[in-house]
């Protein structure tokens, strides 16, 4: 319906103040498993080294009475290690954007802070996740790169020809692999799809009062023949590992700390502040053995 002739409408109108609310809002996908769950320890050097040894299996052992000694051969230790990988972010903020007043925040240096740590422990925990190799690096060209979780485990590997939907019979058995190597894993990390399956396991047992107004269907604990496991859901791996998850055992996993994370005020060139936010960790697998992989799943 068109309004009569002259209405004055605020198209048309000049000083209608802004309508802008007082907050940002930011959804964006910051929980980080792996980087929490993990104990840290420190580094001392840019190659990260370690030690791990094996006890030969069980054996028939008895020996006579008054027999003279024989000493077995001893078996060397097995050394590890593993790069550690700078992360930074950078931001430059101009003198005059510092002191306007602005909406959602006082100080755009102490949001942009605020913000870029969280983006900061999001690459550390996609590095410790989804890095499938180290790289030494050069100095010239090439920056080093620690392996993550995706490129240690290589013992414990469930994998399959073609994409199949996870089952609990793949999984436990999975973990008897695990088990059988010495392994006592804790945590199931996984994307959504992964998590959805694991919820819909028909062996699944749930105790729902009766009374109850709701629809449960979620496992937040799997207890398998092989142990008790918290079901972990991860963003990141649904960023490159959505077809397959991670049983671990994580007393076995550690990450070691060059530089933790810290924030320095650079050199002023001109009317603006500079900052950077520097990070340099890798990533100890004390024993791949202790923990699994499924890969190949819908």
């Amino acid at each position: 319906m068109t309004p009569p002739t002259n209405t004055f409408q605020t198209y048309q109108a000049v000083g209608i103040r802004e309508d802008l609310i007082d907050i940002i809002v930011n959804i964006s996908p910051t929980k980080t498993p792996v980087l929490s769950m993990t104990e840290s320890v420190r580094a001392y050097s840019t190659l990260h080294e370690w030690q791990t040894d094996t006890l030969n299996s069980p054996t028939a052992n008895s020996a006579v009475e008054g027999d003279d000694s024989s000493a077995a051969a001893v078996g060397a230790t097995t050394r590890l290690n593993n790069d550690t990988q700078i992360l930074t972010k950078n931001f430059i903020i101009s003198g005059t954007q510092e002191v306007v007043r602005k909406a959602g925040r006082s100080s755009e240096i102490g949001y942009q802070v605020q913000k870029l740590t969280k983006e900061l422990a999001t690459d550390i925990e996609y590095a410790l996740v989804i890095n499938s190799t180290a790289a030494t690096g050069s100095s010239v060209t090439t920056a080093r790169t620690l392996k993550g979780l995706a490129g240690w485990i290589v013992t414990n590997l469930a994998s399959a020809t073609a994409n199949r939907a996870l089952t609990s019979a793949i999984l436990d058995a999975n973990l008897q692999t695990i088990w059988a190597a010495g392994g006592d894993p804790d945590v199931i990390l996984s994307g959504g799809a992964q998590k959805i399956a694991i919820a819909g396991f028909t062996s699944n047992t749930r105790y729902i009062a009766a009374d109850a107004a709701k629809v449960v269907n979620s496992v937040d604990i799997y207890q398998s023949s092989f142990g008790t496991l918290k079901t972990v859901l991860s963003h990141i791996m649904n960023t490159g590992l959505a077809n397959q998850i991670f049983n671990l055992d994580m007393s076995y996993w550690r990450k070691a700390w060059l530089r933790p994370v810290g924030l320095a005020e650079l050199a002023r060139t001109g009317d603006a502040r500079k900052f950077q936010m520097v990070a340099e960790l890798t990533l100890e697998s004390l024993n791949e053995k202790a923990s699994g992989v499924v890969k190949n799943l819908t």
